[in-house]
C-alpha cells in the first residue's frame, strides 16, 4: 500500500469517526425536549445525566491517549465504534432515569476513545499536520451541524428513542473497517517530514503545554455548555412566520444551520496554522467567541442563528490548531498520552458545565447559559496572552509543511 493510499484512507476514516462521535455526542442535547417530557424530569435532572455522560467521555481519554502509544490506533478505534453501536442501543432502550444515566455513560466511554487515539494517529500518518487535522475535523464539524437535524428529524418522525438506535448501524459497519485496517500507524512507510522535528523531551516546552491544557479545559465549558443547550435555545427563540414543526426537528435543524459554520472554521485554522504562529491564531479566535457568544446571549430569532453560526466558526477554528500545537510541542512517542491528558482536561472539566449550567438554566433561564459561557471565552482569551509572549520571546516561526 502506498503511503498516500495509507495517509487517505485512515484520514477518511477519522473522519467519518470523527462524524459519528459528534452525532451521537450531540444526540442527547437535541433530543433533551423529548426525554424530559417522557421521562418527567426537570433541566437540572438532564443536566446532571449530560454530566455523567460527559464525565465518562473525558475520563476515557486519559487511559486511551496512553494505549494509543503503544496498541495499534486503528484496532482501538475499531473496537470503540463497536461498543458505541452497542451503547446506543442500550440508551434507546431505557425505561428509566438510572437506566438512560447507565447507557449514556457507556456511550461516553466509548466515545472518549476516539480524540486521543485519533489525534495521535493522524499526527503520525499525516504529511500536512494542520490540513491532516482539518480533514478529520471536518468530520466532526459534519457530525455537528448535521447530525442534529438528522436525529431531530427521526426523533420527531418516529421517537427519540429510534434515533438513537438507527445510529448504531453506521458505527458497527465502521468498526469493522477499522478492524479490517492494516498498516495504519505510520510503522510500514516513510514517516512525514515534521515528524523528524519533532521536540526530543516533553520539559523543553512544558510551559506550553500547561497552556493549552487550561485552554482546552475552559474550551471543554464553553462547548459542553452550547452543545447541551444550543439546540432548545434555538427552537424556542428562533422564530419563522406560519412554522409550527416539531421542537425536536426545529431546534436540531436550526443548529445545523449554526454549526454547518464550524466547517469553515475548522478548515481556515488549518490552513492558518500550517503557515502562521499557531499560538496567535489561538489568541484571536478565543477572542473573537467572547462577543459571539455575549450576541447569542442577547439577541433574537434570525440574529440569533447568525450569533450561533458565527461562535461555530471561531470555536472550531481553534480544534485543528491546538492539535497542531500539541503535536509541535511533544515527542512523537509521547504524543497519544499528551492527546490524552489534553481531552481528559477539556471533556471532564466540561462535563461538570452541563450540571452548572443546567442549574442557570432552571433558575434564571436558558438564555443566561450563554452569558457565562461567554465569561469562560472571557478567560480563554486572558489565557492565550501568556502563550503569545513565549512563543515571541522563542521566536517560534512556521513553515508550510513542518516547524523551523
Amino acid at each position: 500500500m502506498a503511503t498516500s493510499s495509507i495517509e487517505r484512507t485512515g484520514i477518511t476514516y477519522a473522519a467519518v469517526c470523527h462524524a459519528l462521535v459528534h452525532t451521537l455526542e450531540l444526540a442527547y442535547g437535541v433530543v433533551l425536549i423529548a426525554v424530559g417530557n417522557e421521562l418527567g424530569v426537570t433541566l437540572l435532572i438532564l443536566g446532571v445525566l449530560a454530566n455523567v455522560f460527559g464525565l465518562a467521555y473525558g475520563i476515557t481519554a486519559l487511559p486511551m491517549g496512553a494505549l494509543a502509544d503503544r496498541v495499534s490506533a486503528p484496532r482501538l478505534l475499531g473496537f470503540a465504534s463497536i461498543v458505541m453501536g452497542v451503547a446506543a442501543v442500550a440508551v434507546s432502550l431505557a425505561q428509566g432515569t438510572v437506566a438512560l444515566g447507565a447507557g449514556l455513560c457507556v456511550l461516553g466511554v466509548a466515545l472518549g476513545v476516539f480524540h486521543p487515539v485519533a489525534n495521535a494517529f493522524v499526527s503520525r500518518i499525516a504529511t500536512k499536520l494542520g490540513l491532516g487535522f482539518a480533514y478529520m475535523g471536518l468530520g466532526g464539524n459534519l457530525g455537528l451541524a448535521i447530525g442534529p437535524m438528522a436525529i431531530g428529524a427521526v426523533a420527531a418522525a418516529l421517537s427519540w428513542r429510534a434515533a438513537y438506535a438507527v445510529m448504531a448501524v453506521p458505527c458497527v459497519v465502521l468498526g469493522v473497517l477499522f478492524l479490517r485496517f492494516r498498516d495504519g500507524d505510520g510503522s510500514s512507510h516513510t514517516a512525514p517530514a515534521h515528524l523528524e522535528n519533532a521536540p526530543s523531551s516533553l520539559r523543553e516546552y512544558l510551559t506550553p503545554l500547561i497552556a493549552v491544557m487550561v485552554l482546552g479545559a475552559l474550551n471543554g465549558l464553553i462547548y459542553r455548555g452550547v452543545v447541551t443547550f444550543l439546540p432548545t435555545h434555538l427552537s424556542t427563540n428562533v422564530h419563522v412566520q406560519g412554522m409550527t414543526a416539531d421542537l425536536v426537528l426545529l431546534g436540531g435543524s436550526f443548529t445545523t444551520v449554526a454549526l454547518l459554520f464550524g466547517v469553515g472554521g475548522q478548515f481556515l485554522g488549518g490552513w492558518l496554522c500550517d503557515r502562521w504562529r499557531s499560538e496567535w491564531i489561538v489568541l484571536l479566535s478565543t477572542a473573537m467567541t467572547v462577543p459571539a457568544l455575549a450576541a447569542v446571549w442577547q439577541l433574537g430569532s434570525f440574529a440569533l442563528l447568525g450569533a450561533a453560526a458565527l461562535f461555530a466558526v471561531f470555536h472550531f477554528m481553534t480544534q485543528p490548531v491546538f492539535n497542531a500545537l500539541i503535536a509541535d510541542y511533544t515527542p512523537v512517542v509521547w504524543r497519544g498520552r499528551v492527546f490524552g491528558a489534553y481531552f481528559f482536561g477539556s471533556l471532564v472539566v466540561g462535563s461538570f458545565s452541563a450540571t452548572g449550567l443546567g442549574y442557570v438554566a432552571e433558575t434564571r433561564g436558558i438564555q443566561d447559559v450563554f452569558l457565562v459561557c461567554a465569561a469562560f471565552a472571557v478567560l480563554a482569551t486572558v489565557f492565550s496572552v501568556p502563550l503569545v509572549i513565549w512563543a515571541k520571546r522563542r521566536g517560534r516561526t512556521f513553515r508550510v509543511l513542518g516547524r523551523e
